[in-house]
């Protein structure tokens, strides 16, 4: 296994109290972020619904009560007459009626348990959405991260060659003065000292900026004034990579898949006949005289059980739509699944390429570099021995620092393409959460 410890080549000029890592940032992260709160509350509340749904399994027990009045309005007594479900009373008295029901689902050819399988799966959909979320998360950190890393790498070299550029124009004004160097080339050097300082302040922009991001992502309070972010150091391979089924993004595509699939088979088995159980236990009790004495008179009056068979045979073509849209969803669950491991595959193409490429670039530029800091030695000596001027000497330390700046940005790009190669090929079962 190949080790990219890639360090900071940047040596401050300020004094940076607060060292910070990116495992630390993002230890911080996984533990505060809400966003990886509410995926797990909404895990939470699915395992919760899935007990809802194992209730359906035990018989229903219920108990009723009623107490009424009822007076005829012509004041005769002639019993009681019912008309369909409807019941008129004809004479006046107080009347309490108790039951107590048992209503229990005999066989619905599988229901049920679809129902019971497609709330496990939405379990499962939930809680690889709770990793994809912390890749998500740790993705994010990282370009931020980075980002802060190029901005501050930027500013401290600048501010560097800052200092050579305006020792240059001094030296030049002094060349000009002595009638050795021309007015433009003056004005050229003071052209570059402004942009220079141009680049200088957005770089310390951007590094703000990206430790505010940092802080907002990880809950750790940066200051820009005494915060420096650690290189990056990981260990990984271009080698190191999983196929798109092994990753949580897959797995949660195959987990909608199946839970879709038990949906359009919960909903065709829902257009059978349902066979239950049923049981009735009755009390009643009346009197003309008062409503406590017709409590006082309640008795067990009759009981029944019986098996029930409903079987819905038109609802307004409400099957047919609601299986075309079960359909539709299954069709667009295969798409983006495709789409993704398509997106996948190009970026870990793209991010490997990367990789080798930034690899011989720091070859390269490592070899350029030692080759400029021999010029450099080789200039000192000539200029302490009078054989070439002060002039000639900057511009090569300036050339040397121009190269440092390449060397360390690419090594920084370098670490961040092997860090985000490795969290996008990060396994389901690497999450914490599952």
């Amino acid at each position: 296994m190949k080790q990219f410890l890639l360090p900071l080549i940047t040596i401050s000029v300020m004094s940076y109290g607060q060292e910070i890592s990116f495992d630390t940032l993002k230890t911080s992260a996984l533990e505060h972020s809400s966003r990886l709160k509410l995926r797990s509350i909404d895990t939470s509340i699915e395992t919760a619904r899935l007990e809802s749904v194992y209730s359906t399994l035990y018989p229903q027990l219920s108990l009723g009560y009623s107490g009424e009045y009822s007076k005829n309005l012509d004041n005769t007594a002639s019993g009681s007459i019912q008309v369909g479900d409807t019941t008129i009373n004809s004479t006046t008295l107080y009347k309490n009626s108790a039951s107590l029901r048992l209503n229990y689902e005999l066989y619905h050819f599988g229901t049920t348990l679809k129902q019971i399988e497609v709330s496990k799966k939405e379990i499962a959909v939930k809680k690889l959405e709770q990793c994809n979320e912390t890749i998500k998360l740790d993705t994010e950190l990282l370009d931020q991260y980075v980002k802060g890393q190029k901005a501050f790498t930027t500013s401290d070299y600048k501010s560097r060659m800052l200092l050579l550029r305006k020792e240059l124009y001094v030296l030049k004004q002094r060349l000009y003065n002595a009638g050795k160097e021309s007015r433009i080339s003056i004005g050229d050097e003071a052209i570059r000292i402004i942009d220079i300082e141009h680049e200088i302040e957005k770089a310390k922009m951007d590094y703000a900026e990206s430790l505010i991001v940092l802080s907002k992502l990880s809950f750790v309070p940066l200051n820009p004034e005494d915060t420096q972010l650690l290189s990056l150091a990981i260990t990984t391979h271009m080698s190191n990579t999983i196929p798109f089924t092994q990753t949580p993004q897959s797995q949660q595509y195959q987990e909608k898949l199946t839970q879709k699939y038990a949906e359009i088979t919960m909903n065709t088995r829902s257009q059978l006949p349902t066979i239950s159980l049923y049981s009735n236990y009755y009390l009643y009790g009346s009197d003309t005289a008062g409503f406590t004495d017709a409590m006082d008179a309640t008795r067990p009056n009759s009981w029944n059980a019986g098996l029930s068979l409903r079987w819905s045979l038109f609802e307004g073509f409400k099957y047919n739509s609601e299986s075309q849209r079960l359909k539709l969803e299954l069709q667009r669950i295969r798409e983006e699944s495709d789409l993704a491991k398509r997106e996948f595959d190009y970026d870990t193409q793209i991010k490997q390429d990367h990789l080798s490429r930034l690899e011989q670039l720091t070859k390269n530029e490592t070899e350029a570099l030692n080759e400029t800091n021999t010029k450099i030695m080789m200039t000192k000596r000539l200029r302490d021995h009078g054989e070439t001027d002060a002039v000639s000497e900057v511009s090569v330390k300036l050339e040397g620092l121009e190269r440092e700046l390449t060397l360390t940005t690419e090594s920084i790009q370098q670490a961040y393409e092997a860090k985000s190669l490795q969290l996008q090929h990060t396994k389901a079962d690497q999450c914490t959460q599952l």
